[in-house]
């Protein structure tokens, strides 16, 4: 029975190891999988500055306050730019080698692969997590300012996260939320021992949220488990529309590959007829 425990709770399967590195350059819909696709390049390329600008411009805008580094959208939006930028260069460097013929190129910034995976899960589940906790419960109007840069790190981030899963080739696996709970409970500590430390947030209050308020230990302990338990329903959730996206790009690439066969075979008959004709 132990043994059978032990075969179902393997830990390696926590590991963001991989059979097929190229998947993490590849787009779900691009055909050939093996070969870096110049129009994903370009999508990624996109992604990238979007994160990477809009990072720069939030460390700018708090320069001189020394406060960006507590926020958990800060943290959460460092993952997202982490994770682009990871993906631009693996897909980048491997357009270059395949384009140079030199494999050896490819094959070296592939093994940024793991790395990439444990941030795509991070950056995505945390981010969901975050940008509705922000616009239910954080954000007030008179108080707030909603302009374009609280919009692009609270609210364009997920409208991404979301388009980006229904793109990439990549699988979303359950076991891997690990990653996001764990940066959810390195965060929860983090704001116990600032909050020992005497550390305020914006407004000099003794909490950086109102909802994360270790004044009342009770109820922000109760807070944090429930920000941990909803980060685990957003990455199932993420599971699932990588399913779906799997089925549909198998489901409209065997209706194709049927549609090829019959055409095939129609050409074959007309050929066969007029050969008959002939004769």
């Amino acid at each position: 029975m132990l043994r059978s425990w032990k075969n179902k709770f393997d830990f390696r399967k926590f590991a963001p190891i991989h059979s097929d590195p190229n998947i993490f350059i590849s787009s779900q819909w691009q055909r050939n999988k093996t070969d870096p696709n110049l129009i994903y390049l370009i999508y990624r390329t996109a992604v990238m500055l979007f994160f990477f600008i809009t990072w720069v411009i939030t460390i700018v805008r708090e320069s001189g306050k020394g406060k960006w580094p507590i926020f958990l959208t800060n943290w959460g939006y460092t993952t997202n730019t982490v994770q682009a930028t990871l993906a631009f260069i693996m897909l980048f460097f491997s357009y270059i080698g395949s384009t140079c013929n030199k494999p050896k190129i490819k094959e070296s910034v592939l093994s940024l692969y793991s790395v990439y995976w444990v941030a795509y899960n991070v950056a995505s589940s945390t981010g969901l997590v975050i940008s509705v906790i922000y616009w239910t419960v954080i954000f007030d109007a008179n108080k707030i300012a909603l302009d374009a840069l609280n919009f692009f790190v609270h609210g364009n981030n997920s409208i991404l996260i979301l388009i980006d899963v229904c793109i990439i080739a990549h699988p979303f696996i359950m076991w891997h939320v690990i990653y996001p709970v764990m940066l959810g409970t390195i965060y929860s500590i983090f704001t116990i021992i600032y909050y020992a430390a005497g550390g305020t947030g914006k407004e000099g209050r003794p909490f950086i949220y109102k909802i994360v308020n270790w004044d009342k230990p009770g109820m922000t302990l109760g807070v944090c488990l429930g920000v941990l338990i909803f980060v685990i329903i957003i990455h199932s959730l993420m599971v699932l529309i990588t399913a779906a996206r799997q089925k549909l790009e198998k489901k409209l690439r065997s209706k194709k590959l049927d549609i090829t066969v019959e055409t095939k075979k129609q050409e074959a008959a007309y050929v066969n007829e007029a050969m008959t004709d002939v004769v």
